[in-house]
């Protein structure tokens, strides 16, 4: 990763519309914003003209868990990035692997992150799947593919427990920033294949100390899944992926209609 992601904001703070552009860097294409305002959103197109890793042992050729329902509806959602033929999201017909440093971590965060992924995977139609820890530090750049760490691979998606000296993004009323790459296959469609979350740990170890403060921790770390599984802010302030956080603790009907189209995607098989 080279460039800032989305983040989930601390309770009463909102987030202004940005002007956009694109940039390309190392490994990622980012949304950069064109205004002094903190930068919110991220998307991801890598190209694979190294090569990209085999299909994985744990991909099926049908879905993991069953297709979600989404409630009735349309609105209540937004996505990160689409084309005219595609949305980018993962895989469902294999596991989303995470990997964790607990560098800053809450005493609870193991707890936290099992929640909150509890709460968004099956409404993503998603196995995720957290593999253990790693000595991989959150940073401003991020191979999609670090084979001396983790094999011929795509990276595990990386939630790390940081700082904001570690993470200057992390400064002010960012507690967390999140979101994944993407490539391309051979049709156009776009798939994503690895990803980031960053916490801030101090943080959110004083969030989850203070009364209820374990379900806004669970949710603010669920709506950086959120942005990793694809989903842009919504605007509608009822919903968990709304920019501010003003108490929301559960997914609203527009969090699953968005998680349900990002999981209305075919089988990948071409990488």
């Amino acid at each position: 990763l080279s460039a800032p992601a989305p983040r989930r904001r601390r309770p009463g703070v909102t987030l202004l519309p940005l002007v956009a552009t694109l940039a390309i860097t190392g490994g990622l294409l980012w949304l950069r914003g064109a205004a002094s305002e903190q930068i919110d959103h991220v998307a991801g197109i890598i190209a694979v003209d190294g090569g990209h890793p085999p299909l994985p042992a744990d991909a099926s050729t049908t879905r993991l868990l069953p297709a979600p329902q989404a409630p009735a509806g349309t609105d209540g959602y937004a996505l990160l990035l689409t084309t005219s033929t595609s949305v980018a999201a993962y895989d469902p017909c294999r596991p989303l692997h995470l990997v964790v440093n607990t560098e800053a971590a809450p005493p609870t965060a193991a707890r936290i992150l099992d929640d909150a992924i509890a709460m968004v995977a099956p409404a993503a139609g998603l196995r995720i799947v957290v593999d253990g820890a790693t000595d991989e530090v959150a940073a401003t750049d991020r191979e999609p593919m670090d084979r001396g760490r983790y094999g011929n691979r795509w990276s595990p998606a990386l939630v790390a427990w940081t700082t904001p000296e570690r993470v200057p993004l992390l400064e002010g009323n960012t507690a967390g920033v999140g979101g994944s790459v993407a490539v391309s296959d051979r049709l156009g469609r776009l798939h994503n294949v690895s990803g980031i979350v960053h916490l801030d740990g101090p943080e959110l170890t004083d969030v989850s100390r203070s009364r209820g403060g374990h379900a806004l921790a669970v949710a603010i770390v669920a709506h950086e899944l959120g942005h990793l599984l694809g989903l842009d802010h919504s605007e509608d302030e009822d919903q968990l992926m709304f920019a501010e956080n003003s108490g929301q603790t559960r997914l609203g009907d527009g969090d699953r209609r968005g998680l349900a189209a990002l999981a209305n995607v075919p089988c990948r098989r071409e990488f």
